[in-house]
């Protein structure tokens, strides 16, 4: 009697591998098949089946990938790891085929999900994000909360990408669960502790040498990582452009990851030509430069580096607490804010209350060229009393801080190293036992009566706040020598 089940299971495994080749056969033939006389309906239903019956296979792929993991198969039948099993066939690494790995048991994490992934309604991509989305929400939710929390997410799925369901914790919190949503002040400081671990997981990795190619991998903090990506893709979008206007064959069939590749040698080349003939490379030249002149390794274009995020109206003015969005949905701390609001490097996007864009502050905010130069001859570098940091060093500061109406004018502008912008860029208030706040003691920057940068300590470090300057700008010389 307990032989039945048994070999029913058997007679059922085999199966599966018959399906698969029935598959394959059924693939073959589409693939010969002559489709020259196709309607353009019937392509574009041919391509929505495709991409759906894609989305399955991947799914299940995953799925079966997990399932052999879980059972030991690769170990047992062939006495090797599964990764190492997967990328046997040296089309792809043994860290890609570990990804794929993990990705396999993300997925059968959450049934739900999985189920979705595999019915070819979500990709592997959205199923990843909605976990991650998931992983965010509080420990303490019971059942029926997490039952409406993935239900919720599914059926955004339809409509939004990875990036943005992975930023959707806190809306599907205060959907199914409001009561335990965060305030803004433990909000502040998730985001902040999230700043430190980010900044001490930064590395950088190269490989060993293989077949003439170097691998290299690392991580970096998110705003620091958008701004190199953005930078690189940038570069690699002008160098397309300009092979198709050269009708360049040969770089046009470069591949979007090499054009990146390429672009990150760009970087580097730049930054040598600047370095050997200092200053001679051009940098902020959209065009690049002209070919056979000296500086036809490239160039990097100005603003490559800048980062849009996006804030509300409400919060613009809220040091505290203020939160803002990169456009992939990645939450920015009030701390990185408010060290970011003065720079070049990111440019506010702000939502009036009914979610409509009402300024995108670039031409209002960001310091040009011109007045970087004019700002870096004043200061001579970082203007904090003792510091030497060089121009290229620093970010140029707001003395009345952009969002509470100061002007990008010379007259509220000084040049600080990270170090003493983080110094000096205003804090939030702090609050009294009793509710009522009171200013952070901290130093404090304004311009003098000359025009010229000075600092106020704080009071713990001089009851008098006896301004001090830093005495090495030659505009400072001029002015006090005459």
């Amino acid at each position: 009697m307990s032989s039945t089940p048994v070999l029913e299971r058997s007679s059922s495994c085999r199966e599966v591998g018959r399906w698969f080749d029935d598959v394959a056969r059924d693939l073959d033939q589409v693939r010969a098949t002559d489709r020259s006389a196709a309607t353009d309906e019937e392509r574009l239903a041919w391509v929505e089946q495709v991409r759906g019956l894609q989305r399955r296979v991947d799914a299940l792929a995953a799925m079966l990938i997990a399932e052999a993991d879980e059972a030991g198969s690769a170990m047992r039948a062939r006495h090797t790891h599964l990764q190492d099993w997967l990328a046997r066939s040296g089309q792809e690494t043994p860290r890609q085929a570990t990804a794929t790995l993990w990705a396999a048991r993300e997925l059968e994490r959450r049934p739900q999900v999985r189920d979705a992934a595999a019915s070819g309604q979500i990709s592997l991509g959205q199923a990843k994000a909605i976990n991650t989305a998931l992983d965010g929400l509080p420990s303490k939710l019971d059942r029926s909360q997490l039952k409406e929390a993935v239900d919720l997410m599914l059926a955004a799925a339809d409509h939004a990408p990875a990036e943005t369901l992975r930023g959707m914790s806190e809306r599907v919190l205060s959907q199914v669960a409001p009561e335990k949503s965060e305030t803004p002040e433990a909000r502040a400081e998730r985001l902040t502790q999230r700043d430190v671990r980010a900044s001490a997981r930064r590395c950088l990795r190269f490989g060993a040498e293989c077949d003439g190619s170097l691998e290299f991998s690392g991580s970096l903090p998110v705003v620091d990582g958008r701004r190199l990506q953005h930078l690189v893709q940038t570069i690699a979008d002008r160098g397309y452009r300009a092979a198709k206007d050269a009708h360049d064959r040969r770089s046009l069939a470069a591949t979007p990851q090499q054009r990146l590749a390429d672009a990150l040698v760009t970087v580097v080349t730049v930054g040598e030509a600047r370095s050997s003939r200092r200053g001679a490379a051009v940098v902020g030249d959209p065009a690049g430069p002209a070919i056979g002149s000296p500086l036809s390794v490239g160039s990097i274009p100005d603003g490559a580096t800048r980062i849009s995020v996006v804030i509300s109206v409400d919060e613009l003015l809220d040091r505290a607490t203020a939160r803002g969005l990169l456009t992939d949905g990645t939450s920015l701390s009030p701390g990185e804010l408010r060290r970011l609001a003065c720079s070049a490097e990111l440019i506010p996007v702000v939502l009036g209350r009914d979610s409509t864009v009402l300024d995108v502050g670039f031409a209002h905010r960001l310091a040009p060229a011109a007045l970087r130069l004019a700002v870096g001859l004043r200061d001579g570098g970082c203007a904090f009393p003792g510091c030497s940091a060089p121009l290229e060093h620093c970010d140029i500061h707001h003395v009345t801080p952009w969002q509470e109406g100061g002007a990008t004018t010379l007259s509220n502008l000084v040049a600080l190293c990270r170090s003493h912008h983080t110094l000096v860029e205003p804090g939030p208030p702090a609050r009294r036992p009793d509710g009522t706040l009171e200013r952070v003691d901290q130093w404090e920057a304004r311009i003098d009566g000359r025009g010229l940068p000075e600092f106020l300590p704080p009071v713990a470090m001089d009851p008098q706040r006896a301004p001090v300057r830093r005495r090495a700008s030659h505009v400072q010389e001029l002015l006090e020598t005459g």
